[in-house]
């Protein structure tokens, strides 16, 4: 095997290494986001149902109880922040729903271009998305727009969205790579166990 070949080959390896390793993070942050978003719901029904009970609600030392403020805010943010991170590991792993009933048969070569359209198609609009939530994220902060009851900045749900793209861009661009390469051997671990 030439120097080249194997410099390539660890390359290769080097950055599916750190693109798993990143998608997997952002994919457990997400993880966390929904968990703590789902203990605050909870806690936000318990605290109407329990603010509705006669015995509670006319007590005034338990005016305190009553829904989390805010609970649907968090939940609108919060989830579309935790999906924009799922989305990089999901397409790393090879996760995303296709339908190859019309491809599974045709020759290696063709399924190997179909794969090669299909993720430079996903590369160029995962890019497009990253360039228009950093341009509505600038447009949140121009206009100081935020939350209607927690006067929360609505730019930082951007952030989450930004990041995540940024991410489910450089695979595409990893994952259109391999596709034109001729060692299949890489898209072995990338679609494997999730």
């Amino acid at each position: 095997m030439s120097s080249l070949a194997t410099t390539s080959h660890a390359s290769i390896t080097c950055l599916r290494r750190s693109l798993e390793t990143t998608c997997r993070l952002a994919a457990i942050v997400g993880g966390l986001v929904v968990a703590m978003l789902s203990l605050m719901t909870v806690a936000s029904i318990a605290g109407r149902w329990a603010s509705s009970l006669p015995l509670i609600s006319d007590m005034a030392m338990f005016d305190w109880v009553g829904p989390v403020t805010g609970d649907y805010e968090m939940v609108e943010m919060g989830t579309a922040i935790a999906v924009f991170l799922f989305l990089p590991y999901c397409h790393l792993r090879g996760g995303h729903v296709t339908v190859d009933l019309l491809v599974m048969r045709a020759p290696r070569s063709v399924q190997r271009l179909l794969a090669f359209v299909a993720e430079a198609l996903f590369l160029v609009v995962a890019g497009v998305m990253t360039w228009r939530l950093y341009h509505g994220l600038l447009d949140k902060q121009r206009y100081m727009e935020t939350s209607m009851l927690l006067d929360i900045p609505l730019w930082w749900g951007y952030v989450g969205g930004i990041l995540g793209f940024a991410l489910l861009t450089l695979v595409c661009f990893y994952r259109a790579c391999l596709s034109v390469s001729r060692d299949t051997q890489h898209h072995t671990p990338a679609q494997g166990d999730a």
